[in-house]
């Protein structure tokens, strides 16, 4: 029978080890009155009497629901209790306090946990209010419940330049601009080309306009030369006065009349032709 209840009795002394709440005082000293004073009670025992003839009636464990931290206190805590945002994360014992944790999708606010807040993703932040929103334009944030930073300025190295600007949940993008064999960038070269093709547009704008100078003055020439032409060229009236000037010359009264009617019929042909 004594080995019956002695396994027990062991295994209620093994579990009383594992919660540290073995009864009875740790550490006393002996009085001159045969009595002893306990100086320090067992992990999670409180202090019922300082003195007293047997040591382990001087302190005694905490109640289920309560713990004590300090040996040497006489009065029990109440454990705390997880309400609201909170979770138990590990359960009061009678020498340490429950542990609450937030809920899944929110994390303690400060690093003692007095609040939760919600946990934010990529992209956004959280507020005052304990919220999260989006970040805002310019800013990002690639890690859970972190603050948006602004987007870089510059890049890592001298040669890179900013390709693309950044988005809610990325930092913008640089890379290397190619360079040509002689050492100048695609842009001074575009550049070169943007002059070259000025100057030749200035060149054929030089030209047509001295094209379109000649061809007035050749103009100008012609006209000109027609005119004097169409000048130098009797009139119908002066080519008149001439034959009548002739025929006056060549007229004689001795001619017989027949003579005359032919040097009139004549003129008169002269006319005619002039006239056509």
């Amino acid at each position: 029978m004594k080995v019956v209840w002695g396994v027990p009795l062991l295994l209620l002394g093994l579990l009383g080890c594992l919660d540290g709440a073995e009864e009875g005082c740790k550490r006393w000293l002996t009085s001159q009155h045969g009595t002893v004073c306990c100086e320090e009670c067992k992990q999670g025992n409180r202090l019922v009497d300082r003195c007293g003839a047997d040591p382990k009636k001087l302190c005694e464990p905490c109640k289920e629901g309560t713990y004590i931290s300090s040996p040497g206190r006489s009065t029990c805590l109440s454990c705390t209790q997880c309400t609201g945002l909170y979770e138990v994360k590990q359960p009061c014992s009678r020498i340490s306090n429950t542990v609450c944790g937030c809920k899944t999708g929110y994390r303690c606010g400060d690093p003692k946990c007095s609040f939760c807040s919600q946990e934010c993703g990529v992209g956004q932040q959280s507020v005052d209010n304990r919220t999260c929103q989006a970040c805002p334009p310019g800013t990002f944030n690639d890690k859970p419940h972190s603050k948006c930073v602004p987007w870089s300025t510059r890049c890592p190295q001298p040669e890179q330049k900013i390709v693309t600007n950044g988005t809610a949940v990325s930092d913008v993008f640089c890379d290397f601009i190619p360079q040509a064999e002689n050492g100048h960038t695609i842009w001074m070269i575009v550049a070169i080309l943007v002059i070259a093709f000025t100057f030749v547009i200035m060149v054929i704008t030089l030209l047509a306009f001295i094209l379109i100078r000649w061809t007035t003055k050749k103009k100008k020439k012609i006209m000109v030369a027609t005119i004097e032409t169409t000048a130098e060229k009797p009139t119908v009236l002066q080519e008149v006065q001439r034959l009548v000037e002739q025929e006056s010359l060549c007229w004689c009264p001795q001619q017989e009349q027949g003579s005359s009617l032919e040097s009139v019929d004549s003129l008169d042909s002269k006319l005619k032709l002039l006239a056509v």
